[in-house]
């Protein structure tokens, strides 16, 4: 075999190695649980990676937007957050109660009281609505309880970071129940709604999957703002 012929032979393998180890997904009765392989996570602002970006796992809307502006504005994302190690400030959200950060090939899940960006030095952070602490279910606002919509969180199993999906429509009290039956240990809500719930990750054959991609027709697509991003 010629020395040109090697040199493609091996990067077509290393090729192969490398989409073969993508999201994985598994499922319980009640939800779809995707695990991304990554080796670092962070934010992305302003616009959504692209699905040509081969570098990224899995990607989706994170903290809440304030209004339906037509320009990007650090302000418009829910309290303040962190992306490629910058702190940028945030309106405040009374609804969100905890934070996720990543830092130092760590991750951390946090309540709000207890999150300091300025000081923290995290490469990545947003707030959001905290649902499981350290295997302990967090307060639920009682108006909030029989809110029904398709759920997602980013989540810790067995040690794991993973997003977890409801299957079908279903109240939170009934979402929270089904990650506390799959073990779920940490959890924070992402945002969902028509335009907010697309997502997209890569399999393990380096495929592109899109979740909810009817929502690039939604009226609000484009009025996200900020998406928590897990590279390979």
């Amino acid at each position: 075999m010629s020395y040109s012929r090697i040199i493609t032979a091996f990067a077509l393998a290393i090729f192969a190695y490398v989409g073969a180890h993508g999201t994985e997904v598994a499922s319980t009765a009640t939800l779809n649980i995707y695990y991304p392989n990554y080796s670092s996570v962070d934010m992305a602002f302003g616009s959504m990676p692209d699905t040509s970006n081969r570098t990224v796992d899995f990607c989706c809307e994170a903290a809440f937007t304030g209004q339906l502006l037509n320009t990007f504005s650090h302000t418009n994302i829910a309290d303040d957050h962190v992306g490629g190690g910058k702190v940028y400030k945030g309106y405040t959200c009374r609804a969100n109660t905890g934070a996720f950060a990543w830092g130092g090939g760590k991750s951390y899940f946090m309540r709000k009281k207890d999150y300091h960006p300025q000081s923290q030095h995290y490469n990545m952070a947003f707030c959001q609505y905290l649902i499981i602490l350290n295997g302990q279910r967090q307060p639920m606002w009682e108006r909030m309880r029989r809110n029904r919509t398709r759920y997602r969180a980013l989540c810790e199993i067995g040690g794991r970071l993973c997003f977890c999906e409801a299957k079908k429509v279903m109240t939170l009290e009934a979402f929270v129940e089904s990650l506390v039956e799959a073990k779920v240990t940490n959890a924070i809500y992402l945002d969902m709604g028509a335009g907010w719930n697309y997502a997209w990750y890569r399999d393990n054959k380096d495929k592109v999957v899109e979740l909810f991609p009817e929502s690039k027709q939604a009226k609000d697509f484009r009025y996200r703002t900020n998406w928590v991003v897990f590279y390979k």
